[in-house]
C-alpha cells in the first residue's frame, strides 16, 4: 500500500495538474499505472480512516461511488484492491460501465464485478463510503439527482474518504455552487489544488492527504504552480538573525546592535484609541526591530506614554502632518492605520506616508483612509502604485475581507462567484494593481506579490477572534521588515507566526497573549531546522497561461 503525507509545497490548478499527467504519460510512464497507485492510495487512505474512526484494523464493507472520469476509475481499482485485503465491496457509478472511457474503461473491466446505479440505498450495510465520483476537475455546480445523493451521503452519518477532492468542490478556486461532499479525509495525488485550502471547499476536505503515484517533481519546471501553502522552507532562508537561536546565528553578527535591527515607526490615534497601535508597536518589538516608536498626535502623548515602557513616543506636532517625525532617527518602516481613524487629518497622513522612501504598511483605518480617499478623488491607485515603498518592493497591505471590498470592490468576495474568480485569483489581481504585497487576511489567508508570487495559509485558527489579532499580525509584519527581510517573506512568515502562536495559545487568548507567546515559536520554528535543506523551486511557480 501508499505512503500518506501531509505534506507539499507547490498548489496546482486542475489544469497544471492535469499537465503534470499528460509529462508524466509523455515521459514514459503509462497512464493505467498512474491508475492504479492512485487507486492503492486511496485504498490505503481508506483502510486508515475506518482504523481512525473506529480504533480497529479490521476489514469492513465498502461503498465506492464512481464518476464517468479517471476518479471514478481510482474507485474501481481501489475496489479490487479492498476485496484482496478481506472487504466487502459494492460500487455505484454514475454512467454505464460500457460508457465509460479509457483508463477509467479498464479499472472498470478488471473489476469485473456487479456495478450499480447510484443510489442511497447502497452504503445502508457500508462501514465507510468513498467519493469518487468528480474530482478536482469539477467546473460546474453539482445540482439534480446527483445533490440529492450527496446531500443523502451527508446525512448518513458514515465516514466518507473523496478522491482528489470531495465532489462538488470546484479546484481551481474552493467554490460550492450546488452540492458538496463532507469529506472526513480527502486523499490527493502528487500536490494540493486551490479548492483544498479556500473556503469554503476547504472545510469539506476533512484530513488531507497528498500521495505521490510516480509522477516526478520535475515537471513542475514546465507546468508551473499558481501559489505555495506557506510554511517556513519558503521563508527561514531570509529570517532575521536575531531571531535565530546562538548557535545558528553568524559568528559576524553576534555584535550587532540595536541600530542594526531596524526601526518601526506605528502611528497612533488619540488618547482614547492607541490600544491597537500599542499593540501593533509591542508586536514590532517583539518580532526583532531594534528601536519602536509610537507616533500620536501631541495633544494625547503623555496618556499613550503611560502605557508602554521599551517604545519610544514622538508625538505628531501637527495635525494630519508627518513632518518632523523622523528628525532624530531614520526609520525603515512605517505602520499605519491600527485605530488611527479615517478623518480629514488621516486621509492626509496616508497621503504624505505614500511620498516616503522606506518600508510601508497600512491596516485597518490606514486603507480604509486610502479607499475613502479614492472614492472622493482625492487620491488614486496610481498614487498607491507609485510610490517610492511599491517601487521598491517594500509596501505592505493587510486588508480583511471588508476592507478588501471598499479598495477592490470589483474583486470583492461578493463577486468572485459571479466572476468565477477565487480569493487567490483577486489576492493576486489586487496586488498588482496597487503594487503593494496584500496579506487578505481570513481562516484562508492570501498572501500576493505584484510579480504573480502568492501563498495561502489555510490553518484557520478561530481563537485568532478577537479584537486586536489583526493589529498584532501588523506590527510583526513591521518588525520583520524593520530588519530587512523582503516584504513578501516577512508577510508570509508573519502569518504563520501569528496562526502558531494562537494555535498554541488556545482557547481564551487575547491579542496580548499573542505577542508574549512569540519566543516560544521562535524557538520550535528551530527544532528541526536543516540549514542544507532546499527549498522550493520559485523560478517555476506562475509559468501557467
Amino acid at each position: 500500500m501508499s505512503e500518506l503525507s501531509e505534506t507539499a509545497i507547490e498548489i496546482l490548478t486542475p489544469k497544471q495538474m492535469g499537465e503534470a499527467d499528460r509529462l508524466t504519460i509523455e515521459g514514459g510512464v503509462d497512464g493505467y499505472q498512474l491508475m492504479e497507485s492512485a487507486g492503492q492510495a486511496v485504498a490505503t487512505a481508506a483502510i486508515d480512516l475506518l482504523e481512525r474512526k473506529t480504533g480497529s484494523g479490521a476489514s469492513g464493507m465498502v461503498c465506492i461511488l464512481c464518476g464517468p472520469g479517471n476518479n471514478g476509475g481510482d474507485g474501481f481499482v481501489a475496489a479490487q484492491l479492498l476485496e484482496e485485503e478481506g472487504w466487502s465491496v459494492i460500487i455505484g457509478c454514475s454512467v454505464e460501465v460500457d460508457d465509460l472511457k479509457g483508463d477509467a474503461r479498464q479499472a472498470a473491466e478488471e473489476w469485473g464485478d456487479e456495478v450499480y446505479a447510484l443510489s442511497a440505498s447502497l452504503w445502508d450495510d457500508s462501514d465507510i463510503v468513498i467519493d469518487a465520483l468528480f474530482g478536482a476537475g469539477l467546473d460546474r455546480p453539482v445540482t439534480g439527482e446527483i445533490a440529492e445523493l450527496i446531500d443523502a451521503l451527508n446525512m448518513s452519518g458514515l465516514p466518507v474518504l473523496s478522491v482528489d477532492l470531495p465532489s462538488g468542490v470546484e479546484g481551481a478556486s474552493g467554490q460550492i455552487g450546488g452540492a458538496a461532499v463532507r469529506a472526513d479525509q480527502t486523499v490527493t495525488f502528487f500536490r494540493k489544488k486551490p479548492g483544498h485550502l479556500l473556503y469554503p471547499g476547504k472545510a469539506s476536505c476533512g484530513r488531507i492527504l497528498v500521495v505521490d503515484i510516480g509522477i516526478d517533481a520535475d515537471v513542475l519546471e514546465e507546468t508551473g504552480c499558481c501559489a505555495f501553502e506557506n510554511g517556513p522552507a519558503l521563508w527561514l532562508g531570509n529570517w532575521p538573525e536575531a531571531l535565530k537561536p546562538l548557535e545558528v546565528i553568524q559568528a559576524e553578527r553576534l555584535a550587532d546592535h540595536k541600530f542594526h535591527r531596524g526601526h518601526c515607526l506605528v502611528l497612533s490615534g488619540d488618547a482614547l484609541h492607541s490600544g491597537a497601535a500599542r499593540l501593533a508597536a509591542r508586536a514590532a518589538l517583539r518580532a526583532g526591530a531594534g528601536l519602536v516608536t509610537l507616533a500620536p498626535p501631541e495633544e494625547a502623548a503623555q496618556s499613550v506614554a503611560q502605557h508602554v515602557t521599551s517604545i519610544m513616543i514622538e508625538p505628531m506636532k501637527i495635525a494630519g502632518s508627518l513632518d518632523g517625525l523622523f528628525d532624530k532617527r531614520d526609520c525603515d518602516i512605517l505602520v499605519a492605520g491600527p485605530a488611527l481613524g479615517t478623518g480629514g487629518d488621516q486621509q492626509r497622513l496616508i497621503e504624505q506616508a505614500l511620498e516616503l522612501d522606506m518600508g510601508l504598511l497600512f491596516d485597518a483605518d490606514g486603507i480604509t483612509c486610502f479607499a475613502e480617499g479614492v472614492a472622493a478623488g482625492s487620491m488614486s491607485m496610481a498614487m498607491m502604485r507609485d510610490s517610492p515603498a511599491a517601487q521598491s518592493g517594500r509596501l505592505v497591505l493587510t486588508p480583511h475581507e471588508g476592507e478588501f471590498a471598499r479598495l477592490f470592490p470589483d474583486l470583492s468576495y461578493r463577486m468572485r462567484e459571479e466572476k468565477q474568480l477565487s480569493k487567490l485569483d483577486c489576492a493576486v489581481a489586487a496586488s498588482q494593481r496597487s503594487g503593494a504585497v496584500i496579506i487578505l487576511k481570513g481562516a484562508d489567508t492570501v498572501v500576493a506579490s505584484p510579480d504573480g508570487y502568492a501563498v495561502i495559509h489555510s490553518q484557520g485558527i478561530p481563537y485568532l477572534a478577537t479584537a486586536g489579532s489583526g493589529d498584532v499580525l501588523a506590527g510583526i509584519v513591521g518588525g520583520l521588515m524593520a530588519q530587512g527581510m523582503p516584504a513578501f517573506d516577512a508577510a508570509s512568515a508573519a502569518v504563520w507566526l501569528h496562526s502558531q502562536a494562537g494555535a498554541t495559545l488556545g482557547p481564551g487568548l487575547i491579542s496580548e497573549d499573542l505577542i508574549e507567546i512569540l519566543p516560544k515559536v521562535y524557538e520550535a520554528l528551530f527544532e528541526d531546522y536543516d540549514p542544507d535543506e532546499n527549498g522550493p523551486d520559485l523560478e517555476s511557480y506562475g509559468d501557467d497561461d
